[in-house]
């Protein structure tokens, strides 16, 4: 006599356990962010800098009391409240290092006495009393300028990467979904006679004929900027153009926008995203340059490059005139690209973290 088994179905939990887990695409792309320390360390010291430039005003109101276009001559090109003793100190050490006799080190242990001792005073100082930064050659705070600087600097990335990443994806999606076509042909010798002008020199002529604002200057920018992100989107939608789910979607007479559109930009997009965030640290660098040159923001507004500029020749006298615009460009565009790099690992889905 065949004897019957009796099995009993696994519970709730079991059957939980025992399915295969699903998880999304951005899903995987938000753990593997979250596994890179490096890439959340920029995210926030990212976030720090623009929180500080959209707090701008209020911080140069209400806690270092200062305004970044108010001019005070009789303070010109001061150093560091908390460095007015250790100054002249560092400026001993610095000559007696270009004589003979080496330098003095044992005047290290004063240097550092005295700027403990004037940070201390600094934290005291009421509102307006501590330049923490020094002063620039018209007496205005320079730490003032710096946090008000980022608001130009920032927008200015911004706008640039907004501007270049729409043209770029447009022309490139275009060429690259009619590849061979005289389409293709005239948005490749666009392409190829935007690039063989001289950026630099034209936006020089440019500047100097519209003397345009931040948001003329990143438009400017992006709009003679878009061509190196429209190859990469153009060669990474050849392989894109032919898979079965295109040729799924054209055969039952999807028309080439919603192709493109719904199709093949998607599978593009995490190209595209770090492209964007490459671009807004370029862009601040490339502003920078341009009012380092005397052509981009012009004075009273601040911005990093020319803050710059208006350093010139006074490296060995005043320092801190570079340091601190130095500072900020430096910490800005390394965490952008520091992130950058960790969300192009993150949306590679080939690199697994363990």
């Amino acid at each position: 006599m065949a004897q019957g088994t009796l099995s009993l179905s696994p519970s709730g939990r079991e059957a939980a356990a025992a399915s295969p887990r699903i998880q999304s695409y951005w899903g995987a792309v938000g753990r593997k962010l979250l596994k890179d320390k490096l890439a959340l360390i920029a995210f926030v010291v990212l976030v720090v800098m623009v929180g500080l430039s959209l707090a701008a005003p209020w911080i140069g109101s209400n806690v270092l009391g200062f305004d970044p276009t108010r001019t005070n001559l009789r303070m010109r090109n001061k150093p560091p409240t908390w460095a007015n003793e250790s100054w002249p100190i560092f400026q001993q050490f610095t000559r007696g290092c270009n004589t003979s006799a080496g330098c003095p080190w044992g005047l290290w242990g004063e240097i550092t006495r005295t700027s403990v001792q004037g940070l201390g005073v600094c934290l005291r100082a009421e509102r307006g009393g501590c330049h923490w930064m020094g002063t620039d050659d018209a007496g205005r705070d320079v730490l003032t300028r710096g946090i008000h600087g980022g608001r130009i600097s920032l927008r200015i990335g911004v706008w640039v990467a907004g501007v270049s990443m729409t043209l770029g994806v447009l022309m490139g999606l275009i060429s690259g979904y009619y590849a061979t076509t005289r389409i293709d042909d005239i948005i490749n010798a666009i392409i190829l006679t935007l690039g063989s002008i001289p950026l630099l020199f034209l936006l020089i002529i440019l500047s100097r004929i519209f003397s345009p604002g931040p948001e003329g200057l990143a438009i400017l920018i992006g709009v003679f900027g878009w061509m190196g992100l429209s190859r990469l989107v153009r060669g990474q939608i050849f392989s894109v153009r032919e898979r079965d789910y295109v040729v799924a979607s054209r055969s039952i007479g999807s028309s080439s926008w919603r192709v493109m559109v719904k199709h093949i930009l998607p599978n593009v997009s995490s190209i595209i995203i770090v492209s964007a965030i490459f671009n807004i640290a370029s862009a601040i660098i490339f502003e920078a340059g341009l009012s380092y040159l005397g052509v981009g923001i012009g004075p009273p507004r601040p911005s990093w490059g020319n803050m710059m500029q208006g350093s010139l020749g006074n490296f060995t006298d005043a320092p801190w005139l570079v340091l601190a615009p130095g500072f900020f460009i430096f910490v800005t565009t390394i965490s952008i690209y520091l992130l950058g790099d960790g969300l192009r690992d993150a949306l590679d889905p080939w690199i697994k973290y363990e």
